[in-house]
This record gives structure tokens, C-alpha cells and sequence, in this order.
């Protein structure tokens, strides 16, 4: 398997080409492997800094902020790049093991009764965004003993944990979208 240096999630939890959009849309070397970057260089100076034009200050800020997160990169370039799934002792998926998986989790009760927002005056947009609302808190997912067992990070990829209370009042992202809206 190759992963793709700007179109895969391989370090922190957002592609290169969005978090480094516009690094991405000035790059000559678009579709090349994180090992293929590796070998050209993405030190300062590296042969990864192909650009279609001069870049300005402000992009050459991003480019010191992309090569201060590779310095921090170790590569294992001995060892397979592979997906491992923990819920089977093979590492491998199966069906089954996700069945069971999501079947022992506990029923949680919702503090809202979610059939009432399915209704056909409102625009389906917004019946998604409440339902995902009510069910977000709900998906880290427990066992009886406390152990977190799933957790979804916040898509705006700032590395916490996304819940309802981060999203709306903690996120750097969303939570600034929203008081903006206000």
C-alpha cells in the first residue's frame, strides 16, 4: 500500500491538501508517496519545495510551519504500511467482529426524543445537523468498566475529542463559525 503524501491522512488527523491548501494548489509534486517525498527531502531547502511560481511571505510561513511538523516525523521505512484492525487477534477485519462490536455497546438514552426532528418542514440539512446533535455525545463508546474503547475526534482536526460541548463552545474552528453566526 502507498500512501499519498498531500491526499492521505498520515500525520495528525487532516489531509495535507486541506490543512496546506494552498502550499497543495502551488506544488508541482502532487501525487507522490510520503516515502518518495521522504527521499527528495523536506528539510529546508529539501527538493519536496517545487513550486509552479514564487511563493509569497505568507506561503513561505506555511511551508516553515509543514517542515517544523516533519521534523517531528519518524519514518519506519523497514516495516510493512498496513492497516491494522484491534478488534480481531489477527489484526484483521471482519464483519463479525464489527457486529459484535457495535451489538454489546449499552443502550444510551437521548436527552431528546430524535423522531421528532423527521419532519417533512423542515429542510433535511438541518434534521441531520440536529440528529447528529442529539447522537454525538453518544458515540465514545465504553465498556462497563470505563474503558474507552471509540472515540471520534473533531473533524476540524484540532485533536480533541468531539462532543457537542466542544464543538459549539471549545472549537477553535466551529466554535468561532458559531459565535460569528450569532
Amino acid at each position: 500500500m502507498t500512501t499519498i503524501f498531500w491526499s492521505d491522512v498520515w500525520c495528525g488527523r487532516v489531509f495535507f491538501r486541506v490543512r496546506f491548501n494552498r502550499l497543495f494548489e502551488l506544488s508541482v509534486l502532487k501525487g507522490e508517496s510520503v516515502f518518495e517525498m521522504l527521499q527528495l527531502g523536506w528539510g529546508e531547502g529539501g527538493e519536496v519545495w517545487r513550486w509552479r511560481r514564487r511563493l509569497f511571505a505568507w506561503e513561505e510561513e506555511m511551508v516553515g510551519e509543514l517542515i517544523l511538523l516533519l521534523a517531528n516525523v519518524t519514518m519506519q521505512v523497514n516495516r510493512e504500511d498496513k492497516w491494522l484492525w484491534t478488534l480481531e487477534n489477527s489484526n484483521a477485519f471482519t464483519v463479525r467482529s464489527l457486529y459484535n462490536f457495535l451489538t454489546i455497546q449499552p443502550h444510551v438514552e437521548l436527552p431528546v426524543d430524535v423522531s421528532s426532528i423527521w419532519h417533512k418542514d423542515v429542510p433535511f440539512k438541518v434534521v441531520v445537523f440536529a440528529w447528529r446533535l442529539f447522537r454525538i455525545d453518544c458515540l465514545q463508546r465504553t465498556t462497563s468498566s470505563g474503558e474507552v474503547l471509540l472515540t471520534m475526534m473533531c473533524v476540524a482536526g484540532c485533536d480533541s475529542v468531539e462532543s457537542s460541548c466542544h464543538l459549539f463552545l471549545h472549537c477553535n474552528i466551529f466554535g468561532v463559525c458559531l459565535a460569528l453566526d450569532l
